[in-house]
């Protein structure tokens, strides 16, 4: 079953998109080799843009698509395990897919990335974007 999407008049009431949340995102359409499907992905914005794409439904959002493809984490990757993140099984932060995306594509909340994890995903993204 598909969950509303944020910025719509279904959304819930009271939720808020906020930065270090993870939800279910719709990455499609995807090209070559763009992180893809409807599947977790960690907010990295900041809350008040967050909360202004939010509420007006426009502008966008900065995630970082997750995937459960463990088996080798890079340097611009970061692990998340399961109990801490609140996800169904161990999964990896992918950096280098960072992308921002419509309201409308940010579906149901579903976990946390703990804040020593969050503060691993910065230095991930630093790394990665060479800042």
């Amino acid at each position: 079953m598909r969950m509303p999407l944020c910025g719509t008049a279904r959304w819930p009431t009271g939720s808020r998109m906020r930065r270090g949340d993870i939800h279910l995102v719709d990455l499609e359409p995807a090209r070559g080799s763009e992180a893809n499907k409807v599947r977790p992905a960690v907010i990295v914005s900041n809350n008040a843009a967050n909360r202004s794409a939010e509420v007006s439904g426009r502008g966008v959002v900065a995630v970082v698509p997750l995937t459960s493809n463990t088996s080798r984490i890079l340097s611009f990757q970061v692990l998340l395990a399961a109990e801490e993140s609140h996800l169904p099984q161990n999964s990896k932060a992918q950096c280098e897919q960072i992308r921002a995306v419509s309201p409308e594509r940010i579906l149901k909340r579903i976990g946390e990335v703990p804040r020593q994890r969050m503060a691993e995903i910065d230095r991930a993204l630093r790394r990665h974007l060479a800042l």
